[in-house]
């Protein structure tokens, strides 16, 4: 990406960094934390309800956007490398989280151990299964067309669901592609994108605020349609229409119900992806104060869910949200705090061991003596 030097942070010996992708990526880290813990609490207020809903419209559609555009269709060294050292964090924290289970609950890993993703380790097995299909569907004459498809009548099939982080996988795979396109075609190169000029910053803005009021002016929407459960795309149609219908719908019929979950969702990831774009429209191009921290986002992605389930065990987040709305505050604050910690480079380094696990050791030797990209 061609972009201004007053948005490149240069490292000796590193290839700079762009502030812009790494402040993207921290204000989206955030809202992935505060969801997270607003998740248990949310049915206690409009405004929780309202902000965690708010959040999973966009949040991880713009983060898997982003981790398309910085994947490669190949099969490189680097790719690879990349692809396993995923596949190894995987397995790593599957096992992390079992034995936090075992010291918690004296409960040993069960039949969906490795099957059924455990809570946020989803996203590593959507973003290898997405990392492996890549150069495949980079050969398609409509890579984007064919992604979308595949994510509209993906939840038709009833088979299709949390094992594997299947059903996500599907849902998001237009971002994913939509990103890879992004930088393989050079769609977001050139100074309207590096400098936006003050009216798409507007625009921006205005999406974000327009949804937000929207959300505002219907403070029953809970009650009409539990669109939290549509949000979290972790079934397929039949299970969202009967356990989140909107308001009197509940389609009967497998033909209604594909063509109905194919409506609701086209219509939301539509929305997702204008909340998306007007995300990428509005974050800062300039070096921040909090732009360091977005180059550690895994970290924080990681390292927040072992601290959240505990405070949940324990009751606090529950203690907390009973204060209403001002639970709500504090619960927010607290989380981008949370977050702002786990990005602080000694935090990172205390935890390399279980972040970044070397994979060397799994690569032939050709792969491990191949010069990097």
């Amino acid at each position: 990406m061609s972009s201004p030097k007053a948005v490149a942070i240069s490292q000796p010996g590193k290839k700079p960094r762009v502030a812009f992708w790494d402040n993207a990526r921290f204000a989206l880290i955030v809202l992935v934390v505060i969801g997270h813990t607003l998740s248990t609490v949310r049915d206690d207020t409009a405004l929780a309800y309202g902000i965690y809903t708010y959040i999973y419209l966009f949040h991880m559609p713009a983060l898997i956007l982003l981790s398309g555009y910085f994947s490669r269709a190949n099969t490189s060294t680097k790719t690879i490398r990349a692809t396993v050292q995923l596949i190894v964090l995987w397995i790593l924290w599957e096992g992390i989280w079992a034995a936090i289970d075992f010291a918690a609950s004296d409960r040993t890993p069960g039949k969906s151990f490795l099957v059924s993703p455990s809570w946020t380790l989803w996203f590593l097995v959507t973003l290898v299964t997405m990392r492996i299909v890549l150069p495949y569907i980079a050969q398609l004459r409509h890579p984007l067309i064919v992604s979308i498809a595949i994510a509209l009548f993906g939840g038709a099939v009833p088979v299709i669901n949390t094992e594997f982080s299947a059903a996500r996988t599907l849902t998001f795979l237009p971002f994913f592609v939509a990103g890879w396109l992004a930088h393989d075609r050079g769609w977001l190169t050139g100074e309207w994108f590096a400098r936006p000029r003050r009216w798409v910053r507007f625009v921006s803005w205005g999406v974000l605020a327009l949804v937000a009021a929207v959300f505002l002016l219907m403070p029953n929407l809970q009650s009409f349609w539990g669109i939290d459960d549509w949000l979290t795309w972790r079934d397929g149609y039949e299970w969202r229409f009967e356990h989140a219908p909107i308001g009197d719908w509940v389609p009967r019929q497998w033909l209604e119900t594909t063509l109905g979950g194919v409506a609701v969702t086209a219509a939301l990831l539509a929305l997702a992806a204008a909340m998306t774009f007007a995300v990428l429209g509005a974050t800062p191009r300039r070096r921040l104060v909090t732009t360091d921290w977005g180059a550690r986002t895994l970290s924080v992605y990681l390292l927040h869910g072992p601290i959240i389930w505990t405070l949940r065990e324990y009751g606090v987040i529950d203690a907390i949200g009973a204060l209403g709305e001002l639970g709500v505050v504090i619960l927010v604050v607290g989380a981008a705090a949370l977050a702002s910690l786990l990005a602080l480079a000694p935090v990172e380094r205390a935890f390399r061991w279980i972040l970044t696990p070397n994979v060397d050791w799994l690569l032939s030797q050709k792969r491990r003596n191949a010069q990097p990209e």
